[in-house]
């Protein structure tokens, strides 16, 4: 019995120094601040029991506090866990697991929360010919930074925009694969051209986390043209 009770010693210092190595070393996640996002891992019937941590620290040593993130119990879902992303900065999700023979484990995640993300038009004017649509659609440019595009799994997006003249905002996805901001309540007139003020208000990801609208790249101007007048036919 001793001796067992040594060996799970030693194998559970082995899988932690293992852990804090994975740890430093691993790949980092990106994620966009104020986003509150589910993580799992696969149930396991050997584990008796589940614990989740955040840190501020590679060697898991410093508890992340409530004004970075905010972990929430997932109900009947032990082996899963809610987290809050609030402030900038790297942080380390681990996991403790405890299984019915005694033994244990740990994994850390690591993850880099930004605030930077911005989002914005890609083309500042469009024009059209009236043909009785209300609506169109322009490209929306959403980044983590000057390098780099936000990733397909913050989509779909929600923006609010408003259309000047109005004086609510209306709402819209955004999906990945075209990236289209749908307008709606364009206004048009065969005989007069009319002009169509269209302003990012704001927008979020899936989790919730902000995007900074970029100043200058917020307002989109669509330009609907009067129709060439046709006179009365006239007998000659």
């Amino acid at each position: 019995m001793k001796i067992n009770t040594v060996y799970k010693t030693l194998m559970a210092l082995a899988i932690f120094i293992l852990s804090l190595a994975s740890a430093s070393g691993q790949d980092v996640y990106t994620v966009v601040g104020n986003s509150k996002i589910k993580y799992g891992v696969t149930d396991n019937a050997e584990v008796q029991t589940y614990e989740w941590k955040v840190y501020s620290n590679n060697l898991l040593t410093v508890e992340a506090t409530a004004s970075e993130c905010v972990l929430t119990p997932v109900s009947g879902e032990p082996n899963s866990i809610s987290v809050e992303w609030l402030a900038d900065g790297e942080y380390y999700l681990t996991l403790y697991a405890t299984g019915t023979n005694g033994c244990s484990n740990k994994k850390a995640w690591k993850y880099k929360v930004v605030s930077t993300p911005t989002i914005a038009f890609e083309q500042l004017t469009s024009e059209d010919c009236p043909d009785e649509d209300s609506s169109f659609a322009t490209v929306l440019v959403a980044k983590f930074d000057v390098d780099n595009d936000l990733s397909e799994n913050n989509y779909p997006l929600t923006v609010n925009y408003r259309i000047a003249g109005e004086t609510e905002d209306r709402t819209a996805n955004v999906n990945f694969a075209d990236k289209l901001l749908h307008i709606e309540g364009i206004i048009e007139d065969i005989n007069n051209e009319t002009t169509n003020r269209i302003t990012i208000v704001n927008a979020r990801n899936k989790y919730g986390g902000k995007l900074n609208v970029v100043a200058g790249q917020d307002i989109h101007t669509r330009t609907i043209f009067k129709k060439p007048v046709i006179t009365a036919i006239e007998l000659n």
